[in-house]
């Protein structure tokens, strides 16, 4: 399937997810919306694919949904408006809810609906220049839709405070609040996101799976029979085959 707004490069275990609107430093429209939908849906059912690196091309991860945009959403009717929230939630959903493990490589800005995107991603590396903002209230309007992923990721707190400010930060911060996970100079970006993708192709495609899943709804879910499927699944017993026999497991190869 061929993208207007995205790049999809695809090596054997490995997709690579490009934002790809380098002129408008990656905004948002409802065509690049609908595509992160449909791309993190499709490589979710690929039973290929164990790892997704998302990251933007040109100068910027993403600054946030396109203005136009917005400003065109609100000259609709309050129903089509209605739908053009559920749209961006549905998107922000396909990547949290993806079964691989995903990956953000960020750098230039991530405001808006780009920080959002770092909120829904499991593991986030930036180059520590990186400008972070939740810039929505400097625009009259709020991180609504992105307001419970956001919460879950840094906490209440830095939540309700650089959202009612909009105030910039740089990668430093960001990992300080818990938003990314490593903060380094340019230069290391890449050699940091190697790094981490060759850690994930250590673990069990069906175990990254079943803890995405965990982590989601621990509250709900019996964690005795998880563990017991688990470890009775084919996978399972590789696993630990392997670890006893002191060779690589199977999904390493």
């Amino acid at each position: 399937m061929k993208y207007k707004t995205l790049h999809l490069n695809i090596q054997d275990n490995l997709a690579a997810v490009t934002l790809n609107r380098p002129l408008v430093r990656n905004a948002m429209n409802s065509i690049m919306i609908q595509e992160i939908t449909d791309i993190f849906c499709e490589l979710d059912r690929n039973p290929e694919i164990r790892i997704i690196v998302l990251s933007g091309n040109g100068q910027s991860f993403c600054a946030g949904a396109d203005l136009h945009h917005i400003k065109n959403s609100g000259l609709m009717n309050r129903n089509e408006n209605v739908n053009e929230g559920i749209k961006l939630e549905e998107m922000y959903f396909a990547v949290d809810r993806c079964s691989k493990a995903v990956v953000g490589k960020i750098h230039g800005h991530a405001f808006g609906g780009g920080f959002g995107l770092c909120t829904v991603c499991d593991i986030v590396v930036a180059d520590e220049k990186t400008i972070f903002s939740l810039s929505e209230i400097l625009i009259g309007i709020i991180p609504g839709i992105i307001g419970p992923f956001t919460v879950k990721k840094i906490g209440h707190s830095h939540f309700r405070s650089l959202g009612i400010s909009g105030e910039q930060f740089d990668g430093k911060y960001a990992e300080k609040i818990g938003l990314i996970h490593y903060s380094v100079k340019e230069n290391e970006l890449d050699k940091t996101t190697n790094s981490i993708v060759k850690q994930l192709i250590k673990a069990s495609p069906q175990a990254v799976s079943e803890f995405k899943e965990y982590c989601r709804n621990m509250d709900e879910i019996n964690s005795a029979e998880v563990l017991a499927d688990l470890r009775a699944s084919e996978e399972g017993q590789e696993g630990l085959s392997a670890f006893l026999e002191k060779r690589l497991p199977s999904w390493t190869d």
